[in-house]
């Protein structure tokens, strides 16, 4: 029975929240200091991949649970889940602060499920971050509060502007949603939990659960309120070191889920060089904002798909190998920006605001040359983690409940390209398709090169075996 809640309450309110369009907003006066919920278009993406996410994944573990815990299991991912999604609408401080911790702590759950000494390893760790990062947020936001006088989120971002302690507040805000969202140096429990998670799990806390940081980033920072060059140049080192930094650590991993953890921190360390780009610019925040919203919805389809297809591996003599293997890589190209993807959609909008002229901060400049080197980076992560795959036993067992979720997985992710324009949260352009066809040589150049470069290590492996 918990097992059919676990998979029906995301899709019994999916209806209810979607439906409703990006554009709406519910009063709750006696809910704690006076609730506010809502839905805007930078909201609406982030719901969109909440719900969608949470759901296949939620059949794919009806069919992946097994053994005496599952309604422990059940019971965190529900809480799990109602705090993810209740952040994405909360719009006042302290339901969003709620929601949030309740995402965390009850993450937990999910994290240390199986039990073993290094899934209990991973937990202690995740649960010293997720500590000292609630501890960072929630001084932020009381800071942030009381220089604006009110309780909603869409005050902070100019009153910490004009805040006195703007610095202590930013740093705190920064590193606070950094932890969740796998920001350098505070990023240690990702790639300790993902391998120790079951399936399931990892897909929506790679997928969803840390671009939740990157939401309390967007919608408390004052992006676009005052010029603050000297924290973009920050962020461009942070995201820099975040996007080749995971990639170099990730190609010499052997799990393919660690190898998945380490592309989340490059892919989120991409979309913190748009974070710097939005806060050295105030005149070109508000267009990067949206893309940001397209870019995480892309990526956290894309991530789920591919860590549930860790556990769809095809053995040598299966039937239908080849599309099984092929719905593997499709994910993964498109992450990487494959052209006619939803990758290939978030990128030129990324590279649409990018633009040198744009911006006017030291390290402005690196941006374009830092995306091109995480577009290498993060298909050479691709091709790791399918190389990683092809070396592991095949899984004989797939019932039809992971068939189920991993295909409708798939369906989403790469549906996207068409759909994904016609998101309120971005404004890329419904004949996006058309605009591509000229841009064709510069998304396809770093897929070549990491291509290249893949294929020479493994030519140097092979040799290396054959002369063992």
């Amino acid at each position: 029975m918990m097992r059919r809640v676990m998979l029906l309450l995301p899709l019994l309110l999916m209806p209810v929240a979607l439906l409703a369009g990006p554009d709406w907003t519910v009063s709750l006066p006696w809910l704690l200091n006076g609730g506010v919920w809502g839905v805007d278009a930078l909201r609406y993406a982030f719901l969109l991949l909440t719900f969608v996410l949470w759901s296949v994944a939620g059949v794919f573990a009806v069919g992946y649970l097994k053994g005496p815990n599952s309604l422990r299991y059940c019971l965190f991912w529900v809480l799990t889940f109602a705090g993810n999604a209740g952040l994405v609408v909360a719009q006042d401080i302290a339901s969003f602060y709620s929601f949030f911790a309740l995402m965390t702590f009850a993450g937990y759950g999910l994290v240390v499920h199986e039990g073993s000494a290094e899934a209990r390893k991973a937990g202690r760790v995740y649960m010293a971050m997720a500590i000292i990062g609630e501890m960072a947020i929630l001084a932020g936001l009381m800071l942030a509060a009381n220089a604006a006088a009110s309780h909603l989120l869409d005050d902070l971002p100019a009153a910490i502007a004009s805040a006195e302690h703007r610095g202590v507040i930013i740093a705190l805000l920064l590193a606070g949603f950094g932890v969740k969202a796998g920001l350098p140096l505070l990023h240690f429990w990702l790639p300790l939990a993902h391998p120790v998670a079951p399936t399931p799990a990892s897909a929506v806390l790679s997928g969803a659960m840390i671009k939740a940081g990157l939401l309390g980033w967007l919608v408390t920072l004052p992006l676009g309120e005052v010029l603050l060059p000297g924290w973009a140049n920050a962020l461009v080192v942070f995201g820099a070191l975040g996007s080749l930094g995971g990639a170099l650590l990730g190609v010499v991993q052997r799990r393919a889920k660690t190898v998945l953890a380490y592309s989340s921190i490059s892919q989120m360390g991409l979309m913190l060089l748009l974070l710097a780009a939005a806060m050295g610019s105030a005149g070109q925040a508000m267009a990067i904002v949206p893309v940001l919203g397209l870019y995480a919805l892309h990526h956290g389809l894309a991530k789920g798909c591919l860590f549930l297809s860790t556990a769809m591996i095809p053995p040598a003599n299966a039937r239908g190998r080849f599309l099984r293997w092929l719905l593997i890589l499709l994910p993964g190209l498109s992450l990487a920006g494959l052209p006619f993807t939803s990758g290939a959609v978030a990128k030129l909008a990324m590279k649409d605001v990018l633009k040198p002229d744009y911006h006017d901060f030291m390290m402005a400049d690196a941006l374009p040359i830092l995306m091109s080197a995480g577009a290498v980076a993060t298909l050479l992560l691709v091709w790791r983690f399918v190389w990683v795959l092809a070396i592991s036993d095949g899984n004989k067992t797939v019932n039809r409940w992971q068939w189920w979720g991993w295909s409708a997985a798939c369906l989403a992710s790469l549906s996207a390209f068409f759909w994904l324009p016609l998101v309120p949260a971005g404004e890329v352009g419904s004949d996006i398709g058309n605009a591509m066809q000229g841009q064709l040589w510069t998304l396809s150049w770093p897929l070549l090169i990491a291509t290249g470069m893949a294929g020479v290590a493994w030519l140097v492996s092979r040799r290396r075996e054959a002369g063992a």
